[in-house]
C-alpha cells in the first residue's frame, strides 16, 4: 500500500505511538505522522514542541514524515491524497471510540478508510497521561517515552536539568561537581550535586525503612557474617575487598543495591528544581546513562595525577590496581556513553581534563569550567528557563523570575504563532552568546530579546510600539533606573524593519532577528512557510504582494545586516535566498 497517516496529539509521543509507527512502515511505503489540535483540550506542550518532539523521536525510522495540523483530520487526509487513516487503540474504550470517529469520518463522504491497530500487550500501559503522571512524583519514565521527551518533560514539569558525571576513580569527580555548583550559585542558577556513592552508603549504613534493613541481611548472607558491624550497619571496607577482587560480586552487589538506589534518588530529586548534577564512577558499566538522558561530563586526568589522589586516600598499590580493574577505563566509558547517545539519538559527552597541571594557573583553569558550565545550560536549557533565571540575578531586579518566566512562555504559546514562537527567542539566544563579547550592554540585550515579540499580531504595524509597553509596565514594576529600561526599549524597537538602529548593540540586535534569511535555502523555506502560516487569513495573491514588498524593501538596502560580523556570516546567503523566493511568488 502507498500511503497512510497516523494522527494524534502526541503530548507527549510515547513508546506505545512508536511502536505503531514502525508496525505501519511494514504495510506502507510511506507514514505520515500527524500532530494535530484538539481545540477541547488543554496541551501542556505547544503544537511545535510536539511536533519537534516526533520528529526527534521517529527520526531513525525510515519513510515517516512528521507534519502539524488543524481541523478534520479526514479532510487533510482527502487534501493530500492520504487514503487510510491508522489508528492504534490499547483497550475496548479505544476500540469504541476509534470506531465512533471513523464512522464520523465516513459521514464527510470523502472516500477515507479507517485501519486499527491493537498495542502490544506489553505497551498497552502506556499512555502520554501516564507518563505525564510518572514525571510528577519523579517516576522512572525511560520505558515510556524517548530520552528527548523525558527531558522535554523534567524540563517541563519539574523544572529538572539533569547531568551525569562520571569517571575512573581519583579524577576529581567531585571537585568538578562541587565547581558547577559553584559557578551557578553565581550566576543564578541552582545546581544539587547528588552523589549517588553517598547515596550507597546511607543504605549500608543505617537507613531504618524495611526495605534497606532486608537489604544488608542479604549483603551480609551473600558475603558473609564479616561485612556487617554491631550497628547493623555494613562493614563498606570489608565488603569493598571482596568485591573489588571479583567482577561477579560486584555485579551481584550492584544487582542487590540498583533497586534502593533508584528508590532514593528519586527521593533526592523530589522538588529539586535546576541543574542536577549526578555523580557516579560506574554510569557507563551500569548503563544508567538515561537518567541523565545521555547528558554526561567524562571527568579524565592523567596516570601521575589519579596515583597521587588515590594514595593520598592511603589506598595500597594492590588496592588502587583492583579498583581501577573493576571499572571501565576512560576510553571504554567515553566508547560506551558515545554509543549510547548514538543509539537514542540523544545527548552529548563532555571530556574535562582535570589532571594536575603546575603550568595551567587557576584563573585558566576556572576560566575552562566557566566555560564548560556555560555550554551544559546551552545544551540543556531547551525551554530558556535557566537562561533567564540567570539574566534575572544579573539584572539585579526585585520580583519572581519564576511568575514572569511564566507570563513570558505563555505568551509565546499563542496558537497564532507559528515563527514568532519560544523556539525563536531560543535560537536567538544561541547567537546571542557568540556576539556577547562584542556588546557594550550585553544583559539590556539579552532582556530585550526575551520581550521583542511578546505582543504579536501578525498584520499589525504597531507589534513592537505595544511590545515596548508591555516590557516598560514590567521593568518598572521590578524598580529597574529609567535609563536602563530606555536602552531595552530602544532595542526592541530595532527589530521594526527596515531599521535604523541607533547604536552599535542596537545593529547587533536587529541582525540577531534577521539571521533566519541568511540560513540554508531549506531552513529558509521552512522559516517562510511559518510566516505564510501566521497570515492564513490572508488569500495568496496578496500574501505574496505584500511579502516581496517587505522583502524587496530589504534587498534595496546597502546591506541587509547592520554589523560586519553578520553580514559575512549571511549577507550573500540571505540575498541569494530572497531572489530564489522571488521566482515563487511571481
Amino acid at each position: 500500500m502507498k500511503k497512510a497517516i497516523y494522527a494524534f496529539s502526541g503530548d507527549p509521543i510515547t513508546f506505545g505511538h512508536i511502536d505503531i509507527i514502525k508496525r505501519a512502515t511494514r504495510v506502507f511505503k510511506e507514514v505520515i505522522v500527524g500532530i494535530g489540535v484538539n481545540p477541547n483540550k488543554k496541551y501542556m506542550f505547544t503544537l511545535e514542541q510536539r511536533t519537534d518532539m516526533a520528529k526527534k523521536s521517529l527520526k531513525k525510522i525510515p519513510d515517516v514524515k512528521v507534519i502539524a495540523f488543524k481541523g478534520l483530520l479526514v479532510d487533510y487526509a482527502f487534501e493530500h491524497g492520504i487514503p487510510v487513516i491508522l489508528k492504534g487503540v490499547r483497550n475496548i474504550r479505544d476500540f469504541d471510540y476509534e470506531v465512533m470517529m471513523h464512522q464520523l469520518s465516513e459521514s464527510q463522504k470523502l472516500d477515507i478508510d479507517t485501519y486499527l491497530l491493537p498495542a502490544k500487550q506489553d505497551l498497552s500501559h502506556i499512555s502520554s497521561s501516564a507518563a505525564k503522571a510518572l514525571q510528577q512524583e519523579q517516576g522512572l519514565i525511560h520505558e515510556y517515552v524517548s530520552l528527548y521527551v523525558k527531558m522535554c518533560l523534567e524540563a517541563k514539569m519539574s523544572g529538572q536539568y539533569i547531568i551525569g558525571v562520571t569517571g575512573e576513580i581519583g579524577v576529581g569527580k567531585s571537585y568538578i561537581s562541587n565547581r558547577i555548583e559553584k559557578i551557578g550559585n553565581e550566576k543564578g542558577i541552582p545546581v544539587h550535586n547528588i552523589e549517588l556513592d553517598h547515596i550507597g552508603h546511607q543504605i549500608l549504613g543505617t537507613l531504618k525503612e524495611p526495605i534497606y534493613e532486608n537489604v544488608r541481611e542479604e549483603i551480609e548472607k551473600e558475603f558473609g557474617p564479616g561485612v556487617r558491624l554491631n550497628d547493623g550497619s555494613i562493614n563498606r571496607k570489608a565488603l569493598g575487598e571482596i568485591v573489588f577482587n571479583n567482577k561477579e560480586k560486584l555485579e551481584r552487589l550492584n544487582a542487590l543495591l540498583y533497586s534502593p538506589l533508584m528508590v532514593r534518588l528519586r527521593r533526592e530529586l523530589y522538588m529539586k528544581k535546576g541543574l542536577i548534577l549526578f555523580n557516579a564512577a560506574l554510569i557507563a558499566e551500569s548503563n544508567m546513562a538515561y537518567l541523565s538522558n545521555n547528558n554526561i561530563i567524562l571527568v579524565t586526568a592523567d596516570k601521575k595525577s589519579q596515583k597521587r589522589r588515590l594514595m593520598e586516600r592511603k589506598l595500597t598499590r594492590e588496592q588502587i590496581k583492583k579498583r581501577l580493574e573493576s571499572q571501565f577505563n576512560m576510553i571504554q566509558k567515553k566508547e560506551n556513553l558515545l554509543a549510547q547517545i548514538s543509539e537514542n539519538s540523544c545527548g552529548k559527552l563532555w571530556l574535562f581534563d582535570n589532571s594536575d597541571l603546575p603550568d595551567i594557573n587557576d584563573t585558566e583553569r576556572h576560566k575552562e569550567e566557566y566555560e564548560l558550565f556555560d555550554e551544559i545550560v546551552r545544551s540543556v536549557d531547551i525551554y530558556g528557563e535557566l537562561r533567564f533565571k540567570s539574566l534575572w540575578k544579573r539584572l539585579h531586579i526585585s520580583g519572581s523570575y519564576q511568575d514572569e518566566y511564566d507570563k513570558i512562555i505563555q505568551a509565546y504559546a499563542e496558537s497564532r504563532r507559528t515563527y514568532h514562537s519560544l523556539s525563536h527567542i531560543i535560537h536567538g539566544l544561541e547567537y546571542l552568546n557568540d556576539i556577547r563579547n562584542k556588546l557594550t550592554l550585553p544583559d539590556e540585550v539579552e532582556c530585550a530579546w526575551w520581550y521583542h515579540d511578546i505582543v504579536y499580531k501578525p498584520g499589525s504595524d504597531t507589534n513592537e510600539e505595544e511590545s515596548v509597553f508591555t516590557t516598560r509596565e514590567v521593568l518598572e514594576k521590578t524598580c529597574m533606573d529609567e535609563t536602563r529600561i530606555k536602552q531595552i526599549c530602544g532595542f526592541i524597537l530595532a527589530t521594526k524593519h527596515p531599521a535604523n538602529p541607533q547604536s552599535p548593540d542596537a545593529g547587533y540586535f536587529a541582525d540577531i532577528d534577521l539571521v533566519i534569511l541568511g540560513v540554508s535555502y531549506a531552513d529558509f523555506l521552512d522559516y517562510e512557510e511559518k510566516i505564510r502560516n501566521e497570515y492564513y487569513y490572508i488569500q495568496d495573491q496578496k500574501y505574496r504582494v505584500e511579502r516581496k514588498r517587505f522583502l524587496t524593501c530589504l534587498l534595496n538596502q546597502p546591506f541587509i545586516y547592520h554589523t560586519e560580523y553578520f553580514r559575512n556570516k549571511y549577507e550573500k546567503q540571505a540575498r541569494e535566498n530572497i531572489m530564489k523566493l522571488f521566482n515563487t511568488l511571481e
